[in-house]
């Protein structure tokens, strides 16, 4: 018999896990102790130059108001600089030279992610893996289904 709050359960700790490690401040190689949400806002940054706080806020699925407490608090740790865009109502981020080192290190960070949960899956079949991934996806179609219309019945 099927148990079909297992795999809730399941997912509901990894969910868990997932917060309670991205609370943890960690440090990227310039002695500065950054949250999750900070390298992430770096590392966006980063990859996508010359973009503003609007853009900023819709690529981290937040509010305009909370990238503005994130980039304050990184613009004090002097990991980026704020300047005008094409309006004086735009501001445009770029991140300093220690900014880079602290995005450069979580990158490398993700690598050796990869490389560890590469060597993990190694011991299952690919059949382990497609059922993983197909229940994933179905998963994910049903969050996205529920995202656009929040009624219960």
């Amino acid at each position: 018999m099927r148990k079909p709050y297992a795999f809730r359960a399941l997912l509901e700790h990894l969910a868990r896990v997932q917060k309670a490690s991205d609370a943890l401040p960690r440090n990227y190689g310039i002695d500065i102790l950054l949250k999750t949400d900070e390298i992430h806002l770096l590392d966006l940054i980063d990859k996508h130059p010359g973009c503003n706080l609007t853009t900023l806020a819709d690529l981290m699925l937040t509010s305009k108001m909370v990238i503005s407490g994130l980039v304050r608090r990184l613009q004090a740790k002097g990991l980026l600089t704020v300047g005008q865009g094409r309006n004086k109502k735009e501001l445009i981020c770029s991140l300093t030279e220690r900014g880079k080192i602290a995005v450069d290190t979580h990158d490398a960070y993700h690598r050796m992610e990869n490389v560890y949960l590469s060597e993990k899956l190694d011991a299952y079949t690919d059949e382990e893996i497609a059922l993983v991934e197909r229940f994933l996806k179905d998963y994910t179609t049903y969050l996205e289904a529920y995202a656009k219309d929040a009624t219960i019945l």
